[in-house]
């Protein structure tokens, strides 16, 4: 039998060493490519510390952190209107939330961020990305008109009338929500801040003054309870709130207003203004000596001399006229001087005499309407305070504060102690100018009194005219024209009033 040897071969060393290297470097190409892969892949989480418009996103996804910041976005701001707690979500009252901004310079970090980076594990600074929140003041408004305003305001009430004398009721203040400095501080919130609430602004409101509406109520009642059937015509102007009321009644029915009446001395108020516009300054004594006599002694010889020397010509009356046109006053005019047998300068067809449905036989010579004087006297009264307005833009330099404020220091100068001015508290300034005259017949017909009343809480005007085709008897009609001031004194300082001491008024 043959016996076979065979040998075992030895392995050497390096070749062992080569077969281990070569696993690891199969290993670490396998571990690169998979980081490689994951590289590619993967999202890359937001660095500690990191913050989105004061939101913490610190190891979050960018699409975490935008669902994040969106969620605590949503989450209700409150208002407050004083001890009321109002929930508003931030997109109704018109915020508007951008991120675009934000996740764009994320994904820019992203994007620079290497290979070599990810694969050594180099972390990220912490990363602060902007957003942006916008404020629609449009929607804003609304929310705090529908939700907020309408809900919570609290009106002032107004004063009403107590029957069966000429007083009203005080009202009572209320408050209100303040829109544009509300505006403001709901800007001022933060959605994803540490400003999330806000005190609304509210404001006080004083009681309201009487409605005009229900102001006029009043009077035509009163006019009617005192039996007067003849024509009647008011005019109220609030110079606090320029509201107006303007009626006329005949019969104790309301008709159309604008009636033409005899102007009587209630003109002079005219004829001084027009002597003022060509009078330079400053005054003369003898200017202001015949004004003081036209105006408060109602003398009519003065006013002739004034208009004489003041206006000049034979045909000054005229002038009158045509300065009231320049106004717009179409009804109102001067035909004429005052001294008996003055001829007639002019016959003044107007809107108000040519009415068919009501003709009061008016003095050829002047006439009026209690509209166009109560509005003339509105004008002088912005005039002294130094507003525009009409005398300013229709005359220019030559009507000046200074000039409006004489003629209203001289018809407050005019005191009688009747009509208008029986009507108000003992002491209150009346700037007015009255008128009443006997007529063809031998009779009073008509009484006017118009003027500016500066009340302690409102100043305003007030122009009455009445008419009795009859015979107007003075002592009712004056007790009615006082009565009828006093409720419109009453109606607009709520806080000073009178009552009426006088008893009740029978005109006949």
């Amino acid at each position: 039998m043959t016996l076979r040897y065979q040998a075992k071969r030895k392995l050497k060393p390096g070749g062992i060493l080569l077969g281990i290297g070569f696993v690891f470097i199969l290993f670490a190409l396998l571990l690169v490519l998979l980081e490689w892969q994951n590289f590619r892949n993967r999202q890359e989480w937001l660095p500690a510390g990191s913050w989105w418009g004061g939101v913490d996103i610190s190891g979050l996804t960018i699409e975490q952190a935008e669902s994040k910041v969106e969620q605590l976005f949503g989450a209700p701001l409150e208002l407050r209107y004083r001890d009321q707690r109002i929930q508003a979500n931030p997109e109704r009252l018109g915020f508007t939330l951008n991120l675009v901004p934000g996740k764009a310079h994320w994904e820019e970090i992203a994007r620079q961020r290497s290979f070599g980076d990810s694969l050594w594990r180099v972390r990220l600074a912490p990363v602060t990305l902007d957003l942006e929140t916008t404020l629609s003041e449009e929607s804003a408004s609304q929310f705090l008109r529908e939700q907020v305003a309408a809900r919570y305001d609290n009106p002032p009430e107004m004063p009403i009338p107590l029957a069966g004398t000429t007083r009203f009721t005080n009202g009572s203040p209320g408050y209100f929500l303040d829109m544009t400095a509300s505006l403001e501080r709901i800007a001022g919130l933060q959605p994803l801040g540490d400003i999330r609430s806000v005190d609304l602004v509210i404001k006080d409101s004083q009681p309201a003054q009487a409605d005009v509406r229900l102001l006029q109520a009043v009077l035509k009642q009163h006019i009617q309870q005192a039996g007067f059937n003849g024509v009647a015509e008011i005019y109220v102007h609030n110079l606090a709130n320029d509201q107006t009321l303007h009626f006329a009644l005949r019969g104790g029915e309301e008709i159309a207003s604008e009636i033409a009446f005899s102007a009587a001395s209630t003109i002079k108020i005219p004829i001084l203004l027009s002597a003022l516009l060509r009078t330079p300054q400053p005054i003369s004594e003898d200017f202001k000596s015949m004004a003081e006599r036209m105006m408060i002694l109602s003398e009519n010889p003065p006013a002739d001399a004034l208009m004489e020397q003041a206006i000049g010509s034979t045909l000054a009356p005229l002038r009158v006229s045509q300065d009231l046109q320049k106004l717009g006053f179409a009804n109102t005019f001067l035909a004429g001087y005052f001294y008996l047998g003055a001829p007639l300068l002019q016959r003044f067809d107007t809107p108000a005499n040519t009415r068919g449905d009501i003709n009061l036989r008016p003095d050829m010579y002047n006439q009026t309407t209690a509209g166009e004087m109560g509005r003339l006297l509105v004008e002088i009264y912005r005039c002294a305070k130094g507003s525009p307005g009409l005398l300013t833009a229709t005359f220019g330099d030559q009507i000046t504060a200074e000039k409006c404020q004489l003629m209203l220091d001289l018809m407050q100068r005019n005191k009688i102690g009747v009509l208008i001015e029986a009507g108000v508290p003992e002491g209150t300034p009346v700037a007015h100018k009255h008128g009443w005259t006997e007529e063809a017949d031998g009779y009073l017909h008509t009484i006017s009194d118009a003027g500016i009343v500066f009340a302690p809480q409102t100043d305003y005007v007030q122009v009455i005219f009445v008419y009795d085709p009859l015979q107007l008897l003075f002592e009712p009609g004056n007790a009615l024209m006082a009565q009828l001031s006093q409720i419109v004194f009453n109606a607009f300082n709520p806080d000073y009033q009178i009552d009426w001491a006088f008893g009740e008024i029978r005109y006949r």
